[in-house]
């Protein structure tokens, strides 16, 4: 039985049910679905309750434009998504369901329709449901329909006006005409664009403060642009934005976000040329946002385009039609066979700032940084200026400029000739055993130091010192800049002008599991809110740590000191969300989750700019993927102790957001957690803090050093973050990625409850009692 067979044998059966009682309808509706049930869902654009879509198989729209299936967008991992059937691209376009949760092995998954709720299934284990919801009167079961718009919704099988749930509701990175942006009243939710490639997020929402204005985030920087007024219509009283319909009916179009602009493209296809046209882009020159040029494109000063020597565009057609967010591909594939890599260098000397993110790496010349990238496959391009910077997989947010100072990298390119192979090869190779010697000498000098002098790769580039060297780069620990449970940290100056920080451990025991824990955390990831370790040594009862100096102190010598400089409130706000990112990047964007275990101010440095950086990862602990919590004893500090330390219940992440909510009102106030209260006693702030968040009186909270300047709405939001944070079950606790959406205004903050631990505390006292010490 076809699609349009089966629709209309279930239309008949749906007249029937008026005139017949309602016992004798759904009897004949369910062997209708029983017998659809038996067949393919992949001839339908209807999955009814009792079919699967598992695989290969798709569902087809009536007009048949649209396909939803299990699409694989890197050739990997699948993931459940709607396409158009009929056009061809090596872009391909679409349109992703189901959260984005990928699927390893797609011919064991099947997506399916229970009653009124949608479900993806893997070898027996539900990865994701719609969470559907009840919408006016119905028969109480459902069917899923992939309509003619590209709309997949679950709507109630009898009434087609009852919509259960739509994929419209819940965009990710594109959005068809007929789709809506921004506060649905209906489902009580803020619809947005979201697009993650790491380690960018990028966000685009609608500013209800502006006619079709929006905002695109882009890693903490923001974007204000307007739609034009063909394309857009107000929806709802201005709480909504709908996407217009094409002009002429057989037009393609939809609109995209991708990794810094917002595009409305038109899928043209004739005899010359095939490809997305951009009708219209946010932004329309790259000398706006570089992001515009894509991977590997770099924008001139004359504002277009240009592909990096050795690349070439990947889409030559979309190109030439203005569309350049598909970037460019390397003419000649890397080299990674064998040994010695045959890859050479093409020198960008004109550039307006280095790229994002670059990854720093120990060398000490311009010629160990380039070995340093050319060991490592997916190095895309180095720096050296002092220190050494590689890049990985790909170079976003070129710009070259006219106008010095100018900044210069070098891009790695494919191999170059077979005759140059060879000399590179003989040169390297010979250049290798001339190390190698020189390595051996230094082997033989250095025998006697508690640490080997050498420099060495694990878990990323970290330089192992001698005892001996470390003794001399800190004038034999002469200048002190802290001392803590595990050891004392001093100043110090390696490779001649590099300040760093040498933490030196207490003897063995703890310490040297707490040395471990180090090098295997912090050794291996690198993130901007993440202080960076440099170095170790290890010796017969030597254990040494160094890391990246941070002027600046750790953030409590600012909130605590009386003589200590006042942090303004938008200072402090800002340094919240960047601790936020660090923390959600620990929890989330690592290999395996790495819960910080010690969350304090004590533990966050601030750098020359007064830039936050989480440290002391000595009590962290590694949490692989596979696994949601772990047992462990008690690590942390008194007063940022989450409920389940003390319980002996199992550890996830929500124990960091525990520690961070407390935090987040240490910033805000001034104060540490226990304070000295009215009548003496020492109570927990935070219960005075919740009562106070509770009553909506949140300025009584703010650091009396700030004199009242403050957003008082930032004030509120982060004071009910705070609140949710510090919830006694981790279930009501957000993650920390929730809490940067929150913070940064993306999803709205509901008044949250006092949690009921902090109301069994505050029964039988007077409200006043909880007033502090002034």
């Amino acid at each position: 039985m076809n699609g349009k067979h089966s629709l209309s044998v279930l239309s008949a059966a749906m007249i029937l049910s008026h005139y017949c009682s309602a016992f004798f309808a759904a009897m004949i509706l369910n062997m209708i679905i029983l017998f659809v049930g038996c067949h393919s869902a992949s001839a339908s654009d209807t999955l009814f309750p009792g079919q699967s879509l598992s695989g290969s198989e798709t569902l087809v729209s009536e007009n048949g434009i649209f396909e939803l299936g299990f699409f694989s967008p890197g050739g990997t991992k699948h993931y459940l998504g709607i396409r158009y059937k009929n056009i061809i691209s090596n872009n391909p376009v679409n349109f992703w369901l189901g959260n984005r949760i990928p699927i390893t092995n797609f011919l064991n998954a099947t997506l399916y329709i229970n009653a009124s709720e949608l479900y993806i299934e893997e070898l027996g284990s539900v990865l994701w449901t719609s969470n559907s919801v009840g919408n006016g009167s119905g028969s109480g079961t459902a069917v899923a329909v992939l309509l003619n718009t590209g709309n997949f919704v679950v709507r109630d099988r009898l009434n087609s006006s009852v919509v259960r749930w739509q994929s419209f509701d819940h965009p990710a990175d594109a959005m068809l005409p007929g789709g809506w942006l921004g506060l649905d009243l209906a489902i009580g939710s803020n619809i947005l664009l979201t697009l993650q490639k790491p380690p960018y997020n990028c966000t685009l929402m609608i500013d209800q403060s502006r006619k079709r204005g929006f905002i695109m985030f882009i890693d903490g920087h923001d974007y204000l642009g307007t739609f034009p007024d063909w394309m857009v219509t107000y929806k709802e009283n201005g709480s909504l934005l709908q996407l217009n319909d094409p002009e002429i009916p057989n037009d393609i179009e939809f609109m995209k976000l991708h990794l810094g602009q917002i595009s409305f493209l038109r899928w043209l296809d004739n005899a010359s040329i095939s490809g997305w046209q951009p009708l219209w882009s946010y932004p329309s020159s790259c000398k706006v946002s570089a992001f515009h040029c894509g991977a590997f494109g770099i924008c001139t000063s004359t504002g277009t385009c240009k592909c990096i020597d050795g690349f070439r565009p990947t889409e030559p057609n979309e190109w030439e039609l203005g569309h350049f967010v598909s970037g460019c591909a390397r003419i000649s594939p890397l080299n990674c066979q064998g040994v010695v890599s045959t890859d050479s260098f093409v020198l960008l000397d004109n550039l307006q700032g280095l790229p994002d993110n670059p990854q720093y790496v120990m060398a000490a010349t311009s010629e160990e940084c380039r070995a340093a990238c050319l060991s490592e496959c997916y190095c895309a391009a180095y720096s050296y200026h002092s220190d050494c910077k590689i890049w990985y997989n790909m170079l976003l947010n070129l710009t070259s400029s006219d106008n010095p100072p100018y900044t210069k990298i070098y891009m790695r390119i494919g191999p170059q000739s077979k005759s140059r192979s060879n000399i590179l090869v003989f040169i390297l190779t010979f250049g290798l055993i001339a190390v190698a010697l020189i390595v051996l000498m230094l082997l033989l000098i250095y025998k006697r130091s508690s640490c080997v002098s050498r420099q060495t790769k694990m878990e990323g580039f970290l330089a192992v010192y001698s005892y001996a060297q470390l003794k001399k780069a800190t004038r034999n620990f002469s200048d002190k800049l802290g001392e803590g449970s595990f050891g004392s940290v001093f100043k110090g100056t390696v490779a001649g002008s590099t300040i760093v920080a040498v933490k030196k451990l207490k003897g063995l025991g703890h310490s040297e599991k707490q040395f471990h824990t180090e090098v295997r955390t912090v050794g291996m990831i690198r993130h901007t809110n993440l202080v960076r370790l440099l170095g170790f040594c290890i010796g017969r009862t030597k254990r040494l740590l160094v890391y990246e100096y941070m002027p600046n102190g750790s953030l409590d010598s600012h909130l605590f000191s009386e003589s200590s400089i006042v942090l303004s409130w938008n200072l402090r706000y800002q340094i919240v969300i960047a601790i936020a990112r660090g923390l959600a990047y620990l929890h989330d964007e690592c290999r395996d989750c790495i819960i910080h275990c010690d969350i304090k101010p004590e533990n966050i440095l601030l750098d020359a700019e007064l830039y936050p950086k989480i440290a002391d990862f000595g009590m962290a602990k590694l949490l692989g993927r596979e696994f949601s919590t772990a047992l462990t004893t008690i690590r942390g500090t008194i007063g940022y102790l989450a409920p389940e330390w003390i319980s002996g219940q199992a550890i996830t992440h929500k124990a960091d957001v525990y520690s961070f909510g407390v935090m987040l009102f240490e910033i805000i106030s001034g104060r540490r957690t226990t304070e000295k209260m009215r009548y003496g006693n020492h109570r927990y702030f935070p219960l005075y803090a919740a009562a106070k968040v509770n009553e909506g009186d949140v300025l009584c909270l703010l650091d009396d050093r700030l004199e009242g300047n403050v957003s008082v709405e930032e004030l509120d939001v982060a004071c009910r973050v705070a609140c949710w944070c510090i919830q006694d079950d981790e279930i009501h606790r957000p993650s920390m990625r929730q809490v940067i959406h929150m913070l940064e205004g993306i999803v709205p903050v509901e008044c949250p409850p006092i949690p009921a631990s902090f109301q069994n505390l505050m029964e039988g006292y007077d409200s006043d009692i909880y007033s502090v010490e002034v």
